[in-house]
């Protein structure tokens, strides 16, 4: 039961990454409905990730670590863009906190244990939709902080390409 509703909950929880993403792209574009995208995108992660710790049966440190992370980052998130409560730096903080644990309990070892379904072709489309869309969202935000132009073609191909990333990512990555 519990790997089977990991798989269920993985490719809604990157769908509702994906339109975080969307609405941070919204953001920095300056068009409308950045806040309601962030707003459910990040409301979909909070309810998504909660239902798949409980589903989940052998919970270990690092599980509530993670938990923590989710549900400190929402409620951080929803309280700044609400005007709510005025703690400065209060959650912040304790993001950082559990970020650091969780980077050294798991960290690069994440990233490392990722077996990828085929090593030919596959493999080379993979890291080289990776690069490109980091290098195009770095290059692009120094653009369009820079006012020079093509950074916000750039910048917004790379968050297309991150987000077809996500998707891409489920289908790519073996599954033990």
């Amino acid at each position: 039961m519990e790997k089977q509703a990991t798989k269920i909950l993985t490719l809604p929880l990157r769908a509702a990454l994906v339109i975080l993403l969307y609405g941070a792209l919204f953001k920095v574009m300056h068009w409308p409905y950045a806040q309601t995208l962030m707003l459910y995108g990040s409301i979909a992660i909070l309810i998504l990730y909660s239902i798949r710790f409980l589903f989940k049966k052998e919970k270990q440190r690092l599980d509530f670590i993670k938990l923590g992370l989710v549900l400190i980052w929402v409620f951080s998130y929803i309280i700044n863009v609400f005007h709510l409560l005025n703690m400065p730096y209060v959650l912040e903080i304790v993001l950082l906190g559990l970020f650091v644990w969780w980077f050294i309990e798991e960290g690069l070892t994440y990233f490392i244990r990722r077996k990828l379904v085929d090593n030919g072709f596959i493999k080379f489309f993979y890291y080289g939709l990776s690069i490109t869309s980091l290098a195009l969202i770095i290059i692009g935000s120094l653009f369009k902080v820079q006012h020079w132009p093509y950074g916000s073609i750039m910048f917004t191909f790379g968050i297309l390409l991150l987000s077809f990333m996500l998707v891409v990512d489920y289908f790519v990555i073996k599954r033990s």
